[in-house]
């Protein structure tokens, strides 16, 4: 069984979908108005807002809050629910959110340091103040959100920090405190939980170096110890400020990935060396205990390599979640893929403002993932209740169908435009973007509930081996399918459904087709 979502509202369970906006539109609300329109035209359920360390500490202990204030206020008004994202101390492997007067101050805010010396625009975890001055602004802002949503009915979670690591010419810092603790011996607390998990990366790399149990990061790991060292000590400084931001409001917190496993996978130059990286996970959960999980931004093109992050990330002691990903096909067919085989929590796509065309409408790139929104809008509750039992078909390139079995029935699922040009509702309606996807409940013995975007299913009995066949079923098409009802509607938030159509005759004689305008469709099998 999968991990726990993180998600509630009001203390129920929840299942986010909706946008992310761009990194600085949370400076201003006027910047925002874009963010709520494309969150009403895609039916989002909730987005998510950076607040930037700069835009709410510009003088050191001087906090300008009321813009945190007028972004909660803003979203219940829509009544859309929140992700709350803090730029602190890292923003894409960079320093470029924090401060003037922290940049400028180098003797209290150290720099990275490469192994010739050199300074580079990223900040250390291992002396200075920046931590202390880091954790006190994200108080600050944790207290108004506090303030504002003592109910817990519009925050869903805040994320600690943005695809933190190091870019640029290090894979760690080596300034004075980092290279002594280098050369200490690894923590002991990092040994014991190597031998508790042997099957992680860390954990096998430490016994193809000999499985020591004292000696430096270079003796314990060779090459990769440079790389763990800095998730190490970036995790618990990443630790501190999720903690004392719960003692002040314990809403759900996780910090992001910009991924490694690409290119030759080099720390510090294909990826944020230190992240919460794939190659990192273990020292992540590890010694971040304050995050309640760490989450991998979602930008490949590629199915095979979605479903392996996707696969790595959801783990016994980490749900999965994307708060990043693209609003174009490849992600809106590995979500599906996700939500199926890896128990995905929730989903947002970034850059909401950039999916707004010329004439007020999404863009036409965009609308792969706003038909997933429609489809995942319409079955909310049963993402939540059907979690692990969700069965998803996905169109790979030169597809033409795809087979499901469930207990007691056999699905083929076709791709491609509708049959005999569609139903009385929908043959002349802009089609479907190109790939097909779905996903399948099966909610009763003979009962489904289905919904997504260029499929149609077809059902066949499937009874035990040792059961007699009714003479029929052999040859039986979809057009002499006894279908006792099947409906196009949608679950409210009660978990009720919602007849919105009744389908039958031609609607049905040649397969169960589905629209993501439809919602969802319910087919009840005799």
């Amino acid at each position: 069984m999968y991990p726990k979502s993180i998600f509630q509202v009001n203390g129920k369970p929840f299942y986010p979908i909706g946008v992310q906006a761009h990194n600085n539109s949370g400076y201003t609300m006027e910047q925002l108005e874009p963010v709520w329109e494309v969150c009403r035209l895609t039916n989002s359920n909730s987005c998510a807002i950076a607040v930037a360390w700069e835009r709410i500490e510009p003088v050191e202990g001087q906090f300008d809050l009321d813009i945190v204030r007028q972004i909660v206020r803003a979203a219940r008004e829509r009544d859309l629910r929140l992700v709350i994202l803090w730029f602190g101390t890292w923003k894409n492997g960079h320093m470029k959110y924090v401060p003037r007067w922290v940049k400028e101050d180098h003797e209290r805010f150290p720099r990275v340091r490469t192994h010739d010396g050199y300074e580079i625009a990223n900040l250390s975890t291992f002396e200075g103040e920046t931590l202390k001055a880091d954790k006190r602004a994200f108080c600050a802002m944790m207290q108004v959100l506090r303030e504002e949503d003592p109910e817990r009915d519009t925050l869903l979670a805040v994320q600690v920090e943005n695809e933190l690591g190091i870019v640029g010419r290090s894979v760690r810092d080596f300034g004075p405190e980092a290279q002594r603790q280098y050369e200490s011996d690894v923590p002991m607390e990092l040994i014991e939980r190597m031998k508790a998990a042997p099957g992680e990366e860390i954990s096998q790399a430490w016994r193809e170096c000999g499985a020591k149990e004292r000696g430096s990061w270079g003796e314990l790991f060779g090459r990769k110890g440079d790389q763990w060292l800095q998730a190490y000590s970036m995790a618990k400084y990443v630790d501190a400020i999720a903690a004392a931001g719960k003692a002040i409001f314990p809403l759900p917190m996780y910090t992001n990935a910009w991924l490694d496993k690409q290119g030759f996978d080099i720390p510090g130059i294909n990826y944020p060396s230190g992240g919460a990286v794939v190659c990192n996970i273990p020292v992540w959960r590890w010694f971040a205990p304050h995050l309640d999980m760490i989450c991998p931004d979602m930008y490949m093109g590629e199915q095979r390599r979605y479903q392996e992050i996707a696969a790595a990330y959801a783990r016994g002691d980490n749900p999965l979640y994307v708060p990043e990903t693209g609003c174009g096909m490849p992600s809106a067919m590995g979500a599906f893929s996700a939500i199926a085989e890896n128990g995905l929590t929730g989903v947002h796509y970034f850059g909401a403002e950039s999916t707004l065309d010329m004439d007020g409408g999404i863009k036409e790139d965009a609308r792969p993932m706003a038909e997933n929104f429609q489809c995942l809008r319409a079955v909310e509750p049963l993402l939540i209740e059907y979690r692990g039992r969700i069965k998803a078909v996905v169109q790979e390139e030169f597809a033409a169908e795809q087979r499901l079995h469930f207990p007691g029935w056999d699905i083929v699922a076709r791709f491609g435009e509708f049959p005999r040009n569609g139903d009385c509702r929908h043959k002349r309606e802009q089609p479907t973007t190109g790939r097909g996807r779905a996903l399948i409940f099966q909610t009763g013995a003979n009962e489904f509930v289905a919904c997504g975007v260029g499929v149609s299913l077809a059902f066949r009995k499937c009874p035990p081996i040792c059961e007699a066949r009714v003479p029929q079923m052999d040859w039986q098409q979809e057009h002499y399918m006894d279908y006792l009802a099947v409906e196009d509607g949608r679950f409210d938030a009660d978990g009720k459904w919602r007849c919105d159509y009744i389908r039958n005759g031609d609607d049905t004689d040649f397969g169960v087709y589905l629209f993501p305008s439809n919602g969802a469709t319910r087919i009840v099998l005799e």
